[in-house]
């Protein structure tokens, strides 16, 4: 409380100076009221604002889970999130890769061979005017080119090019059909993920009315207490009652938060975010 100090006179005082002091009194205490009512009204718009923002994001939600346009775009962000899925995808593109080298394992014996040689080449001659028998030898430089292309392919390759062809198919086919199980498994996760969120928001919605409406029950009951018109076990039923409620809030709230990150770890986005693509 403020006090307000006043200059003390002595008793007597003129009829003037006491109609003034009531008059200070009484434009301070509305000063005061006005300031309490204005920070009240404050208080009230904020709080309005922010129950809005979150009854429209509670409508969006609602929207959303009645027509069950979040799903497919949940399922879609949990396949591309999926580690189990992108390991079967890189496997295909293995098996791809192996079935084109054992197609071309044929080619793998064709050898293409080039050289080319520079040097001195000596050679004996038969010199006819000369008087003995003997060869004359001369030399001469000269350049050597060789071209030429060779297969060499070794039976079993030949043999097995076939079974091996196959064999890559069968393996690429076998990653194919386990990458639709990873798929599949994925989708029916995100169902059943999806599927608790909704139960969590519907039963925190009725547990949010009927905390609400507990609180309010309990205020009620202890003004009557105050007034004399309720007893002490009358008041302290309805009190447990409305902690019953809270702790029942309490945990489906946790239930929806928790089914909420559970989900948005297996997508690997925010709930959010999927919500601006439904409206």
């Amino acid at each position: 409380m403020i006090f307000e100090q006043h200059d003390i006179k002595p008793q007597g005082l003129p009829d003037n100076d006491k109609q003034q002091t009531f008059v200070d009194k009484k434009m301070t205490c509305l000063r005061r009221f006005f300031t309490v009512l204005f920070t009240v009204a404050m208080l009230i718009t904020i709080k309005t604002e922010v129950h809005a923002q979150v009854a429209s994001a509670d409508a969006t939600l609602a929207k959303a889970f009645a027509s069950d346009e979040l799903l497919p775009f949940l399922i879609d962000a949990a396949l591309k999130n999926s580690g189990e899925v992108k390991k079967f995808e890189k496997s295909i593109q293995l098996a791809e890769a192996n079935l084109k080298i054992n197609k071309n394992s044929l080619y793998s014996g064709l050898a293409f061979q080039s050289a080319y040689s520079y040097g001195t080449n000596y050679a004996a001659v038969a010199d006819a005017t000369a008087a003995t028998n003997f060869n004359r030898l001369t030399t001469t430089q000269t350049g050597f080119y060789n071209v030429g292309v060779g297969l060499q392919i070794p039976l079993t390759t030949v043999i097995n090019r076939k079974h091996l062809v196959k064999s890559a198919r069968m393996q690429m086919e076998m990653f194919g059909h386990e990458k639709e199980t990873a798929t599949q498994v994925v989708r029916q996760e995100v169902i059943r993920m999806y599927q608790e969120l909704k139960l969590s928001q519907k039963l925190l919605a009725i547990s949010t009315n009927n905390r609400q409406s507990l609180q309010l029950n309990y205020d009620l009951a202890e003004k009557e207490f105050l007034q004399g018109q309720m007893t002490v076990e009358q008041l302290s039923r309805v009190l447990e009652m409305n902690n019953k409620a809270k702790i029942e809030y309490e945990t489906t709230l946790n239930m929806f938060q928790t089914s909420l990150m559970q989900l948005e770890t297996f997508t690997g986005t925010t709930l959010a975010l999927l919500l601006k693509r439904v409206r």
